[in-house]
């Protein structure tokens, strides 16, 4: 059991939280409703940037986590939990994307109108730069998206990365290299 404990704690989480995946595993209710407490507003924020829909991003949050408790059995100590759960979000969240693209387009548009109706020229001039840049991290393909915003906004390590998306490490590198060239050129007139 100890063996275990260092293994999850030498990867993400501290000895407590090692300890509340171990009672996961085992089945324990309780441990499992405090690790949704702690892991669910970064899940909750990551799914909320890749899809640009907040309605979306909560009843994802909700299969996430049921997929992570149905699959408990299968979770891998020597492999980072957390970086397992976030595997589960990314997979749902471009399962919905492929199933409902153009509806996400729509949702998008109805959002970027709404918030410059609260007051236009105020927000306008805050929100611009911002608001360019996250239309240009939606228009990411979707595997540059994904990489871009988990490194740069969930903060994780390439060899995360790679675990939670499936891919290799360079292949990490390489839709990083992507997402920066595609977003200098979508953003070149903030630049200048």
């Amino acid at each position: 059991m100890e063996t275990k404990r260092h293994l999850i704690s030498s990867i993400d989480l501290s000895s407590e939280d090692s300890n509340l995946v171990e009672r996961i595993i085992e089945g324990d209710v309780s441990a499992f409703k405090e690790f949704f407490f702690l892991m669910q507003p970064s899940i909750y924020r990551f799914l909320n940037r890749f899809l640009a829909d907040q309605e979306t991003a909560k009843d994802l949050i909700q299969d996430t986590f049921l997929k992570f408790w149905m699959h408990r059995k299968q979770i891998d100590l020597t492999k980072s939990p957390k970086a397992y759960l976030y595997k589960i979000a990314h997979n749902l969240a471009f399962n919905h994307l492929t199933r409902n693209h153009s509806d996400t387009k729509i949702s998008l548009k109805k959002i970027e109108i709404l918030s410059a109706l609260i007051n236009p020229a105020e927000e306008y001039d805050r929100l611009f730069l911002m608001d360019d840049f996250q239309s240009a991290v939606n228009e990411l393909p979707e595997r540059c998206r994904a990489t871009f915003i988990l490194c740069k906004y969930e903060g994780f390590r390439y060899s995360e990365i790679a675990e939670i998306l499936d891919v290799s490490i360079q292949t990490v590198k390489n839709q990083m290299n992507k997402s920066l060239s595609i977003l200098k050129k979508l953003l070149s007139s903030h630049l200048d």
